[in-house]
């Protein structure tokens, strides 16, 4: 296997085993052996635990930051926006719910806070923010849109993480819920 394939094979096996578990209770021995290989294959790669997991990290949060930006930028009404993003954050969970949990796990490690993952969500809070003063013609202004912004990335965050991978119907319902719950709180706010 090259490197790059044989890289993407260990960020899987890791994803999982770290998914299932946690930092703590994986061992480089236990992401070597599920992945098929010697340790020092795996060393090769990364250097140690804590490079796995920030690989990761880095990883998951630059897949889930991607579909976001993507549903944020669409060029379609401003509630079709808020439902893109929102079912690009439940895909993500339903379709990586091992990278999800991880992602969610970081904020457990001091060590870790630094990392991508702060990058994203602070990212998404000013792209969110920025759309809000934009889109309400100056109507919202720029510390209201912080606020709103956060109290939506908060919500579509818990709400994704209830019953992730569930059946499908369930969570494109609980999609629109959260839609019109967003929806009517931001139109309200530009009255």
């Amino acid at each position: 296997m090259r490197a790059p394939e044989r890289r993407a094979q260990l960020l899987e096996v890791a994803r999982l085993a770290f998914g299932r578990s946690s930092f703590h209770s994986v061992s480089m021995e236990e992401v070597a052996r599920e992945a098929g290989v010697t340790k020092p294959v795996l060393y090769d790669h990364f250097p140690s635990k804590e490079a796995l997991f920030l690989a990761l990290l880095d990883a998951d949060s630059a897949a889930l930051e991607e579909r976001v930006r993507a549903a944020l930028q669409a060029p379609t009404g401003n509630r079709q926006r808020v439902r893109a993003s929102f079912q690009a954050y439940f895909d993500f969970v339903d379709e990586h719910a091992a990278g999800f949990r991880l992602v969610m796990q970081e904020a457990q490690y001091p060590r870790f806070l630094s990392s991508s993952v702060n990058g994203v969500r602070e990212r998404i809070h000013a792209e969110v923010a920025d759309l809000i003063v934009r889109e309400s013609n100056g109507s919202v202004g720029e510390d209201d849109a912080l606020t709103v912004a956060l109290g939506l990335i908060a919500m579509v965050e818990t709400g994704a993480q209830r019953n992730p991978g569930g059946p499908r119907a369930e969570r494109a319902r609980q999609v629109e819920v959260l839609v019109q719950l967003a929806w009517r709180g931001m139109t309200a706010l530009e009255q």
